[in-house]
């Protein structure tokens, strides 16, 4: 059975290398990525999302835009990792990202978001005739360095940070904007509100203590799935947030555990 592939393409400002770079590929489907703000250059990179739509389109493949916000650092990984995973839904069993025509500040979000689910990056190897691409040799596969991930437990325990997963799995399903995705997310403003609500999760079979609490919490900060924060109406309290990060790890996982079937 021939396997369907999904290439999910950042655009910039150039769409001559990102076509030497996609026509090297053999594609069912191209998802376009470009950035939802304004910002200086925005005109060119409309221009050349245009081109690139138009182009493959007329080769009779599939092409979908989707707008990300880069805005917030980080933001992007959570995205394209709901993103990855929808494609994979709709039967893609075969995704890749080509960051050859990113942006720099671009391309370092949806890296990590492909270290998570275990994407191929693409990235093409040019030739140049001066500053200018000519050419292209071959697509690399950019090596995909070990990310620390959460353990079974510290999963359970980034559970407590959104309100409903049933709804989550139906947002998936349902193949909702990310967006509605972050409206179950929630936080703390005090370590003690945390241990009650894990207490209550685990129907007070046993007595979670601060100190457990900040267990799990020191461990999730050290791979940026949690930040802290001192509650500016008591100067002691802490706030406790699930990060971009956190959201991407856990989105990946209920792919992986509850939908992947």
């Amino acid at each position: 059975m021939n396997r369907k592939k999904c290439l999910i393409a950042l655009v910039g400002h150039h769409p001559k290398r990102l076509k030497l770079s996609i026509d090297k590929e053999i594609v069912d489907k191209i998802l376009f990525i470009k950035e939802k703000e304004s910002i200086s250059g925005s005109d060119k990179q409309l221009e050349a999302i245009r081109e690139l739509n138009h182009y493959y389109k007329q080769q009779l493949i599939q092409t979908e835009i989707s707008e990300f916000s880069f805005r917030e650092q980080t933001l992007p990984i959570a995205e394209l990792t709901y993103t990855i995973c929808l494609q994979k839904l709709l039967g893609f069993d075969d995704v890749s990202v080509n960051i050859s025509g990113g942006l720099r500040y671009m391309v370092i979000w949806f890296y990590i978001a492909c270290l998570i689910t275990h994407t191929d990056v693409i990235h093409g190897d040019f030739k140049y005739k001066g500053d200018e691409e000519v050419g292209i040799n071959y697509n690399m596969n950019i090596v995909r360095i070990p990310l620390s991930e959460p353990t079974e437990k510290q999963y359970e325990f980034l559970e407590l940070f959104f309100s409903n997963f049933d709804d989550i799995i139906n947002c998936i399903k349902n193949q909702e904007n990310f967006s509605e995705i972050l409206q179950f997310v929630k936080g703390y403003d005090s370590i003690e509100n945390l241990k009650n609500k894990y207490n209550e999760r685990i129907n007070n079979q046993r007595d979670i203590t601060r100190g457990s609490i900040n267990g799990y919490l020191k461990k999730l900060k050290k791979i940026s799935a949690i930040e802290t924060m001192v509650n500016p109406e008591n100067k002691v309290e802490k706030s406790i947030q699930i990060t971009y990060l956190g959201i991407a790890f856990v989105l990946n996982r209920l792919f992986i555990k509850f939908l992947q079937k």
